[in-house]
Protein backbone atom coordinates (compact mmCIF):
# COMPACT_ATOMS: atom_id res chain seq x y z
CA UNK A 1 0.00 0.00 0.00
CA UNK A 2 1.95 2.83 -1.19
CA UNK A 3 -0.33 5.57 0.48
CA UNK A 4 1.64 4.52 4.33
CA UNK A 5 4.15 6.99 4.92
CA UNK A 6 7.32 7.41 7.46
CA UNK A 7 5.97 10.26 9.32
CA UNK A 8 2.98 11.97 10.79
CA UNK A 9 2.18 15.75 11.20
CA UNK A 10 0.83 16.70 14.42
CA UNK A 11 -0.30 20.49 15.44
CA UNK A 12 -1.58 21.43 18.59
CA UNK A 13 -4.01 24.33 19.51
CA UNK A 14 -3.98 25.99 15.79
CA UNK A 15 -6.43 27.78 13.43
CA UNK A 16 -6.94 25.40 11.39
CA UNK A 17 -9.11 26.30 7.68
CA UNK A 18 -10.77 22.99 5.80
CA UNK A 19 -12.40 23.70 2.38
CA UNK A 20 -15.77 21.58 1.97
CA UNK A 21 -17.26 21.19 -1.36
CA UNK A 22 -19.52 19.57 -3.28
CA UNK A 23 -18.81 17.64 -6.55
CA UNK A 24 -20.16 20.22 -8.77
CA UNK A 25 -22.24 23.57 -8.29
CA UNK A 26 -25.36 23.63 -6.17
CA UNK A 27 -26.70 25.57 -3.68
CA UNK A 28 -24.85 27.17 -0.42
CA UNK A 29 -27.37 26.80 2.51
CA UNK A 30 -25.49 28.74 5.19
CA UNK A 31 -23.65 32.28 5.56
CA UNK A 32 -20.33 33.65 5.58
CA UNK A 33 -19.64 33.80 9.46
CA UNK A 34 -22.02 31.34 10.58
CA UNK A 35 -21.09 28.73 13.27
CA UNK A 36 -21.95 25.18 11.58
CA UNK A 37 -21.94 22.31 13.76
CA UNK A 38 -20.21 18.72 12.01
CA UNK A 39 -23.92 17.44 11.19
CA UNK A 40 -24.85 20.77 9.59
CA UNK A 41 -25.63 21.08 5.80
CA UNK A 42 -23.55 23.24 4.59
CA UNK A 43 -24.53 23.15 0.96
CA UNK A 44 -26.19 20.21 -1.57
CA UNK A 45 -26.94 19.79 -5.26
CA UNK A 46 -29.12 17.45 -7.71
CA UNK A 47 -27.59 14.02 -8.57
CA UNK A 48 -28.66 11.75 -11.15
CA UNK A 49 -29.83 8.73 -9.00
CA UNK A 50 -27.80 5.65 -9.23
CA UNK A 51 -28.68 1.90 -7.48
CA UNK A 52 -27.16 2.01 -3.80
CA UNK A 53 -25.31 -1.74 -4.03
CA UNK A 54 -23.81 -3.49 -0.42
CA UNK A 55 -22.55 -6.86 -0.70
CA UNK A 56 -24.80 -8.91 1.73
CA UNK A 57 -22.94 -11.96 1.56
CA UNK A 58 -19.53 -10.74 2.45
CA UNK A 59 -21.00 -8.95 5.48
CA UNK A 60 -23.30 -11.43 6.85
CA UNK A 61 -20.61 -14.56 6.70
CA UNK A 62 -22.85 -16.00 3.90
CA UNK A 63 -23.48 -18.20 0.62
CA UNK A 64 -25.28 -15.73 -1.79
CA UNK A 65 -27.98 -18.12 -2.74
CA UNK A 66 -28.41 -17.61 1.16
CA UNK A 67 -29.11 -13.51 1.44
CA UNK A 68 -32.93 -14.03 1.07
CA UNK A 69 -32.75 -16.42 4.02
CA UNK A 70 -31.90 -13.00 6.10
CA UNK A 71 -33.84 -10.51 4.66
CA UNK A 72 -35.83 -8.47 7.14
CA UNK A 73 -38.12 -6.69 4.50
CA UNK A 74 -39.59 -7.68 1.32
CA UNK A 75 -38.28 -6.40 -2.28
CA UNK A 76 -40.10 -2.92 -2.95
CA UNK A 77 -40.65 -2.03 0.69
CA UNK A 78 -39.68 1.48 1.55
CA UNK A 79 -36.28 2.06 3.27
CA UNK A 80 -34.50 4.89 5.01
CA UNK A 81 -30.99 5.30 5.49
CA UNK A 82 -29.86 3.25 8.55
CA UNK A 83 -32.64 0.44 7.95
CA UNK A 84 -31.43 -2.78 8.66
CA UNK A 85 -32.12 -4.67 5.53
CA UNK A 86 -30.65 -8.17 6.42
CA UNK A 87 -29.48 -9.28 10.00
CA UNK A 88 -27.64 -12.67 10.66
CA UNK A 89 -27.90 -13.32 14.84
CA UNK A 90 -24.01 -14.65 15.72
CA UNK A 91 -22.77 -16.10 19.38
CA UNK A 92 -22.44 -12.74 20.58
CA UNK A 93 -24.80 -9.81 18.35
CA UNK A 94 -25.34 -9.80 14.90
CA UNK A 95 -23.92 -9.01 11.34
CA UNK A 96 -26.54 -6.45 9.97
CA UNK A 97 -26.52 -5.04 6.18
CA UNK A 98 -27.91 -1.51 6.73
CA UNK A 99 -29.15 0.83 4.27
CA UNK A 100 -27.32 3.82 3.23
CA UNK A 101 -29.35 6.12 1.89
CA UNK A 102 -33.08 6.55 1.75
CA UNK A 103 -34.88 4.38 -1.29
CA UNK A 104 -36.75 1.75 -2.16
CA UNK A 105 -35.23 -2.21 -1.71
CA UNK A 106 -35.15 -3.01 -5.12
CA UNK A 107 -33.85 -6.07 -5.86
CA UNK A 108 -31.66 -8.97 -4.43
CA UNK A 109 -28.62 -10.70 -6.96
CA UNK A 110 -25.57 -12.58 -6.47
CA UNK A 111 -25.70 -11.89 -2.87
CA UNK A 112 -26.23 -8.51 -3.30
CA UNK A 113 -28.93 -5.98 -2.07
CA UNK A 114 -29.62 -3.18 -4.49
CA UNK A 115 -31.38 0.13 -3.30
CA UNK A 116 -32.87 2.59 -5.32
CA UNK A 117 -32.99 5.66 -3.85
CA UNK A 118 -35.74 8.36 -3.64
CA UNK A 119 -33.52 11.26 -3.44
CA UNK A 120 -31.82 12.88 -6.05
CA UNK A 121 -30.44 15.51 -3.37
CA UNK A 122 -26.39 15.05 -2.32
CA UNK A 123 -25.89 17.24 0.75
CA UNK A 124 -22.53 18.23 1.78
CA UNK A 125 -22.07 18.56 6.11
CA UNK A 126 -19.33 20.58 7.45
CA UNK A 127 -18.16 17.83 9.30
CA UNK A 128 -16.45 19.73 12.18
CA UNK A 129 -17.18 22.73 14.39
CA UNK A 130 -16.65 25.99 13.23
CA UNK A 131 -17.05 29.12 11.41
CA UNK A 132 -17.87 29.47 7.45
CA UNK A 133 -15.53 32.58 6.44
CA UNK A 134 -15.63 32.20 2.81
CA UNK A 135 -17.41 30.56 -0.27
CA UNK A 136 -15.99 28.05 -2.61
CA UNK A 137 -18.12 29.63 -5.62
CA UNK A 138 -21.31 27.83 -6.04
CA UNK A 139 -19.30 24.48 -4.69
CA UNK A 140 -19.08 24.81 -0.89
CA UNK A 141 -17.12 26.64 1.72
CA UNK A 142 -13.71 27.33 3.86
CA UNK A 143 -14.67 26.23 8.01
CA UNK A 144 -12.48 27.65 10.12
CA UNK A 145 -11.95 25.82 13.36
CA UNK A 146 -9.60 26.07 16.77
CA UNK A 147 -7.74 23.06 18.10
CA UNK A 148 -5.64 20.16 17.27
CA UNK A 149 -4.34 18.13 13.88
CA UNK A 150 -2.98 14.79 13.51
CA UNK A 151 -2.04 13.35 10.13
CA UNK A 152 -2.87 9.88 9.60
CA UNK A 153 -0.66 7.71 7.18
CA UNK A 154 -3.95 5.58 5.72
CA UNK A 155 -7.89 5.81 6.14
CA UNK A 156 -10.40 3.42 4.74
CA UNK A 157 -11.67 6.39 2.76
CA UNK A 158 -15.23 7.00 4.76
CA UNK A 159 -15.52 10.40 6.92
CA UNK A 160 -16.95 10.05 10.22
CA UNK A 161 -17.93 12.34 13.30
CA UNK A 162 -18.75 11.85 16.86
CA UNK A 163 -17.41 11.85 20.60
CA UNK A 164 -13.82 10.27 21.25
CA UNK A 165 -13.70 7.22 23.67
CA UNK A 166 -9.88 6.12 24.45
CA UNK A 167 -10.03 1.95 24.25
CA UNK A 168 -7.12 1.67 26.50
CA UNK A 169 -4.40 3.68 28.60
CA UNK A 170 -1.01 2.60 26.57
CA UNK A 171 -0.28 3.13 23.37
CA UNK A 172 0.93 -0.26 22.54
CA UNK A 173 -2.78 -1.85 23.26
CA UNK A 174 -3.82 -4.85 21.16
CA UNK A 175 -7.97 -4.51 20.60
CA UNK A 176 -9.34 -7.58 22.50
CA UNK A 177 -12.65 -8.54 22.65
CA UNK A 178 -13.12 -6.99 26.74
CA UNK A 179 -12.68 -3.17 24.59
CA UNK A 180 -15.79 -3.30 23.20
CA UNK A 181 -17.86 -3.91 26.18
CA UNK A 182 -19.34 -1.30 27.75
CA UNK A 183 -20.92 1.77 25.93
CA UNK A 184 -18.99 2.04 22.93
CA UNK A 185 -21.87 2.84 20.57
CA UNK A 186 -21.47 6.33 18.62
CA UNK A 187 -18.69 7.01 20.08
CA UNK A 188 -15.14 7.10 17.76
CA UNK A 189 -12.47 4.28 19.18
CA UNK A 190 -9.08 4.92 19.39
CA UNK A 191 -6.42 2.16 20.50
CA UNK A 192 -2.97 1.16 20.19
CA UNK A 193 -3.47 -1.50 17.18
CA UNK A 194 -5.97 -3.86 15.65
CA UNK A 195 -5.18 -7.58 14.49
CA UNK A 196 -8.35 -8.99 14.39
CA UNK A 197 -10.92 -8.55 11.18
CA UNK A 198 -13.50 -10.44 13.68
CA UNK A 199 -13.05 -7.57 16.18
CA UNK A 200 -13.55 -4.98 13.37
CA UNK A 201 -16.87 -6.15 12.51
CA UNK A 202 -17.67 -6.37 15.91
CA UNK A 203 -17.69 -2.42 16.19
CA UNK A 204 -19.31 -2.64 13.21
CA UNK A 205 -22.14 -4.34 14.70
CA UNK A 206 -22.39 -1.98 18.09
CA UNK A 207 -22.61 1.06 16.01
CA UNK A 208 -19.27 2.49 16.26
CA UNK A 209 -19.05 6.06 14.95
CA UNK A 210 -15.13 5.06 13.80
CA UNK A 211 -12.10 3.44 14.62
CA UNK A 212 -8.80 4.89 15.13
CA UNK A 213 -5.24 3.12 15.38
CA UNK A 214 -1.52 3.33 15.57
CA UNK A 215 -0.95 0.17 13.44
CA UNK A 216 -2.83 -2.76 12.12
CA UNK A 217 -2.75 -5.48 9.36
CA UNK A 218 -3.03 -5.39 5.66
CA UNK A 219 -5.80 -7.47 5.34
CA UNK A 220 -7.74 -5.04 8.00
CA UNK A 221 -7.29 -2.34 5.78
CA UNK A 222 -8.53 -4.44 3.03
CA UNK A 223 -11.38 -5.32 4.80
CA UNK A 224 -12.45 -1.82 5.37
CA UNK A 225 -12.46 -0.32 2.09
CA UNK A 226 -15.61 -2.46 1.68
CA UNK A 227 -17.83 -0.85 5.12
CA UNK A 228 -19.42 1.75 6.01
CA UNK A 229 -17.15 2.23 9.22
CA UNK A 230 -14.54 5.02 9.29
CA UNK A 231 -11.19 3.76 9.79
CA UNK A 232 -8.41 5.14 10.22
CA UNK A 233 -4.49 4.14 11.00
CA UNK A 234 -2.20 7.31 12.02
CA UNK A 235 1.52 4.77 11.87
CA UNK A 236 1.04 2.03 9.57
CA UNK A 237 0.93 -1.78 9.00
CA UNK A 238 2.07 -3.86 11.42
CA UNK A 239 1.62 -4.35 15.36
CA UNK A 240 3.98 -1.38 16.49
CA UNK A 241 0.77 0.82 17.96
CA UNK A 242 0.39 4.51 18.42
CA UNK A 243 3.01 6.56 18.57
CA UNK A 244 2.97 8.01 22.42
CA UNK A 245 3.01 11.86 21.13
CA UNK A 246 -0.43 11.02 19.26
CA UNK A 247 -2.00 8.85 21.94
CA UNK A 248 -1.42 11.22 24.89
CA UNK A 249 -3.20 13.89 22.34
CA UNK A 250 -6.12 11.91 21.76
CA UNK A 251 -6.12 10.83 25.51
CA UNK A 252 -6.31 14.55 26.99
CA UNK A 253 -9.28 14.97 24.11
CA UNK A 254 -10.89 11.96 25.28
CA UNK A 255 -14.70 12.44 25.48
CA UNK A 256 -14.76 15.57 23.11
CA UNK A 257 -15.66 16.00 19.76
CA UNK A 258 -13.36 14.21 16.27
CA UNK A 259 -13.23 14.80 13.15
CA UNK A 260 -12.52 12.17 10.42
CA UNK A 261 -11.37 13.97 7.55
CA UNK A 262 -10.23 11.20 4.78
CA UNK A 263 -10.38 12.99 1.22
CA UNK A 264 -6.25 12.80 0.10
CA UNK A 265 -3.77 12.29 -2.34
CA UNK A 266 -0.68 10.56 -1.68
CA UNK A 267 1.05 11.68 -4.79
CA UNK A 268 0.63 15.33 -3.95
CA UNK A 269 1.37 14.51 -0.18
CA UNK A 270 -2.27 15.18 0.68
CA UNK A 271 -3.37 13.07 3.90
CA UNK A 272 -5.75 11.78 6.04
CA UNK A 273 -6.83 13.56 9.16
CA UNK A 274 -7.88 13.70 12.37
CA UNK A 275 -9.16 17.20 13.76
CA UNK A 276 -10.26 17.46 17.48
CA UNK A 277 -11.76 21.26 18.27
CA UNK A 278 -11.08 22.78 21.24
CA UNK A 279 -13.76 21.69 23.85
CA UNK A 280 -15.90 24.61 23.83
CA UNK A 281 -17.04 23.65 20.48
CA UNK A 282 -20.25 22.21 19.58
CA UNK A 283 -19.82 18.64 18.47
CA UNK A 284 -23.81 17.74 17.74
Amino acid sequence: MKEFYRSTIIQTQAKIRRERTLPKGGEIVVRVGQEVSPIQVVARTTMASEFAIMSAAKKLGVNPAEVNDYLRLEKGAPVEAGTVLAARKRLVGERQVVSPVDGILFDVVNGRIAIQPTSDWLELRAMVAGRVVSYVGNRGVIIETSGSLIQAVWSSGREGVGRLKIAANAPNTVMTPEHLNGDVTGNVLAIGSLQSLELFHRAEDLGVRGLIVGSSSAEICGGAKASPLPFMVTDGIGTSGMAPPIFQLLQQADGRSISLFVIYNAEAGQRPEIILPQAASIWL
